[in-house]
């Protein structure tokens, strides 16, 4: 296993992170960490980018500092920028 794969394998087990899947082209990662906050501390907030062109590729994450917050979260149905957006943890 490379060092990338541990990595990834380490960020996918963080507890308190989000999954975050079809976000709006039109949401930024300020604007994503904008919208969680209101449940509680956010630590991070990511939209993943193609490595070639740096447009969004529609999903993100986002980590927070209580991980029963990011659990209670996933629970509801969230909407932004227009767009319903799917959570998992």
């Amino acid at each position: 296993m490379g060092l990338w794969e541990s990595d990834l394998q380490n960020m996918e087990m963080e507890p308190g992170k989000l999954f975050i899947g079809g976000i709006s082209w039109d949401t930024n990662e300020d604007r994503l960490r904008q919208y969680f906050q209101c449940f509680g501390e956010v630590v991070e907030a990511v939209i993943m980018k193609d490595r070639a062109t740096g447009r969004a590729r529609g999903f993100g994450f986002v980590v927070f500092v209580d991980p029963t917050v990011a659990e209670r979260v996933v629970m509801e149905k969230h909407m932004i920028d227009g767009r319903t957006v799917s959570l998992s943890v």
